[in-house]
């Protein structure tokens, strides 16, 4: 497999780190997950955007090359590269410095590596089983919205979803409401609300999210942001998760609650169209 380092192509399995990398030492930096269809990258407008919330708040400038023209034709470049059409991308940022907590300087470095994918968004036909994961709370700050490389907390509760047979697990805020998944935004369904936690409930400010939130608006449909308990999710009708790199993925149980996907399916219906983007 070709990654890119620093724009340049080299193989996967090429040194890139010393050992006193920051990535290594501090998880220093954070990343994005983009999914490429038909070799062009998918909602990259909002994955962009989200870079440069990012890079300015972590204090990792970036190139004044790296445009957003210039990176998602890159990302296409490394696809074709691979000989692939469609592939599953992530993208890091990281501190390119020597130093300890207090870096020598704030140069950035970024690695694109890549995974072949599906072509299009498939909904789920067997239902995902949700669990809940209480023992890591979502901090408070703003680090809560992005993807930063020190994600241990995410690592604990997949592990804890793995060791329990669950599909996915919750993770929780420091109000005790419902913020997000390991792996995913939550969204869940009462009536003819579609209703998600807002960004003050410090849930990832998902690319996926906001391209379901915009597309549900531009439909007409009711769409409500607002905190989540574990009592409103087990009453929910329906239930479902979203990232960037899966789309839309049906709940079918949590703890003692049953789900149906009438409504989930038609909104990926809606939203995906069953085809190729």
């Amino acid at each position: 497999m070709l990654i890119s380092y620093n724009g340049v192509l080299t193989h996967a399995d090429d040194k890139l780190f010393n050992a006193s990398s920051r990535i290594y030492k501090y998880g220093d930096g954070f990343f994005e997950s983009i999914k490429i269809i038909n070799k062009k990258p998918q909602l990259f407008d909002l994955h962009y955007d989200r870079i440069l919330r990012a890079s300015k708040l972590f204090h990792l400038p970036l190139n004044e090359k790296w445009s957003k023209n210039y990176l998602e034709e890159h990302l296409t470049w490394l696809c074709m590269k691979n000989g692939w059409v469609n592939a599953r991308c992530r993208i890091i940022f990281y501190r390119d410095c020597d130093g300890f907590y207090m870096p020598e300087r704030d140069k950035t470095s970024f690695i694109i590596e890549m995974s072949e994918s599906t072509p299009n968004y498939p909904f789920n036909d067997i239902g995902f089983k949700l669990g809940a994961y209480g023992q890591i709370l979502k901090a408070s700050n703003f680090v809560s919205f992005f993807k930063p490389l020190s994600a241990i907390q995410y690592v604990l509760a997949g592990i804890y979803a793995r060791d329990n047979k669950f599909d996915s697990v919750i993770l929780f805020n420091e109000f005790g409401n419902v913020a997000e998944t390991f792996n995913a935004n939550i969204f869940m369904i009462q009536g003819d609300d579609v209703i998600t936690p807002p960004l003050s409930e410090y849930c990832l400010d998902g690319v996926m999210r906001q391209h379901i939130i915009n597309s549900l608006k531009n439909l007409g449909c009711s769409i409500i942001e607002m905190p989540i308990s574990i009592e409103d999710l087990k009453n929910a009708e329906e239930v479902f998760l979203c990232n960037a790199t899966r789309g839309i993925i049906w709940i079918e149980n949590f703890e003692d609650s049953y789900y149906s996907y009438t409504k989930t399916f038609q909104i990926h219906q809606d939203i995906f169209g069953g085809v190729n983007r």
